[in-house]
């Protein structure tokens, strides 16, 4: 259903560039923010962390979905913002520095956190017959390459090479995101005869859930009095997620075609509430 070239070698390499993009963009006066505003940082983490599953385990439990796209949503649900929330922070006149750092501290603790989460849900969806487990040590591993090892990496060039990160990040941080949009429309591409099967499986949910989520962390956010640009971010970090590593665990270690479908449709569905959002600031404000 979906070329295998695709899966296990463009997933990675893009994954790869955007996480190096997104290091490029750091220094360590980005990872020292934590100290300085504690409290807008533990809201987004919570909001990302546990209020973002949340709303999926909602989600899922709301329509009669196959146990593969249940999977799909909760690992998307798992994996952290990417640099695409960076952009709609900075288009939705949002705190950018909270944007980034929070995207570079999810990406920290990814590693760990999903490949056990995700060993939850697949334990609740597949009896033991059915022999589907995520391997946390393979998982580790390879998160750890394609995430963290890209963002030093990055951070590493913005150190020694500032200029050249700064008079080229929008080309670090575009063209991977332009990658995973390219690999996204692949995947949609090779499926398109089954794509209004796809669409009326995951569609609703996808999109319920993206708007939930975005909602969800404003309300969230307002409710433990966050500044409003603060609150903007918070909003966009959980509702725009990272469908590269999603698709990365469900296509390439769990190899399952199936459980890709929901990080593919969500990938795409998540841009129109995200934009809604922006917009409906721009004109309010």
């Amino acid at each position: 259903m979906i070329a295998d070239v695709v899966i296990s070698v463009f997933v990675p390499i893009t994954l790869f560039c955007i996480m190096f993009g997104m290091g490029a963009t750091l220094t360590h006066h980005d990872f020292s923010r934590v100290v300085h505003r504690p409290r807008a940082f533990a809201c987004g983490i919570a909001s990302q962390m546990i209020l973002l599953p949340l709303l999926a385990l909602v989600t899922v439990m709301l329509f009669e979905l196959p146990p593969e796209i249940v999977v799909g949503f909760m690992i998307l649900a798992f994996s952290p913002g990417g640099t695409v929330s960076n952009l709609f922070s900075y288009l939705a006149r949002g705190n950018v520095a909270l944007s980034v750092s929070l995207t570079a501290l999810t990406s920290l603790i990814t590693p760990i956190s999903l490949p056990l989460l995700s060993g939850v849900i697949l334990e609740w969806q597949f009896d033991s017959a059915q022999e589907v487990h995520l391997p946390f040590g393979q998982t580790f591993v390879k998160l750890l390459t394609l995430t963290l090892l890209p963002l030093s990496l990055g951070m590493l060039l913005r150190h020694y090479r500032s200029k050249l990160c700064v008079g080229n990040e929008k080309w670090l941080t575009g063209v991977p995101g332009a990658m995973l949009l390219v690999v996204i429309g692949v995947i949609v591409y090779q499926n398109l005869g089954q794509m209004t099967g796809f669409l009326k499986l995951a569609g609703a949910p996808a999109l319920l859930l993206a708007s939930a989520a975005i909602l969800g962390g404003h309300l969230f956010s307002r409710a433990l009095r966050q500044a409003t640009d603060d609150t903007r971010t918070v909003a966009i970090e959980t509702g725009v997620q990272n469908g590269g590593v999603a698709i990365l665990v469900t296509g390439t270690i769990l190899d399952n075609a199936a459980m890709t479908i929901a990080p593919a449709i969500y990938g795409l569905l998540m841009y129109l509430p995200a934009t809604v959002y922006t917009i409906g600031i721009r004109l309010t404000r």
